[in-house]
């Protein structure tokens, strides 16, 4: 385990390594239910980071991709219907892993926060992005104008 994590508790370091399918639920939830494709971009997205997250976070992405699949399922089914007060309580759990957060070395907390955030960015706009760029193509001057 990383050194940054070593002040936290058992506890803290397992919620940390959900936060990347925590905050993807919460991201895919908008739409009402989690799909395979969002499952699978998510799966995707932690194995990518373990070579493309800045040099500091690259430890934290290879122990997230060794757990992600398994992670995934038991939250698909623990949050699953996804009604209000599912929903809620997957909220609750993102605000947990915000607060170990606020644990952990200053610069570290910054880098995980905003490589969190477009992790939940990137799951929270698969569905847009098939919409904008095939049904309707972005505007390119002189071409599609």
């Amino acid at each position: 385990m990383q050194k940054e994590f070593e002040k936290l508790s058992q506890q803290d370091r397992e919620l940390l390594l959900k936060a990347p399918v925590l905050v993807s639920l919460l991201a895919a939830s908008t739409d009402g239910a989690f799909d395979e494709e969002e499952k699978a971009d998510a799966i995707e997205l932690a194995h990518f980071r373990t070579f493309t997250a800045i040099p500091e976070l690259q430890p934290f992405y290879r122990e997230v991709e060794k757990i992600i699949k398994s992670q995934w399922e038991q939250l698909t089914q623990q949050y699953s219907p996804l009604d209000e007060m599912n929903h809620q309580a997957l909220g609750q759990e993102v605000e947990e892993v915000n607060k170990v957060i606020l644990k952990l070395d200053e610069d570290y907390a910054r880098w995980l926060t905003k490589s969190l955030k477009s992790y939940a960015k990137h799951v929270s706009e698969i569905h847009r992005n098939f919409f904008e760029f095939f049904v309707f193509p972005p505007n390119v001057p002189g071409i599609t104008d």
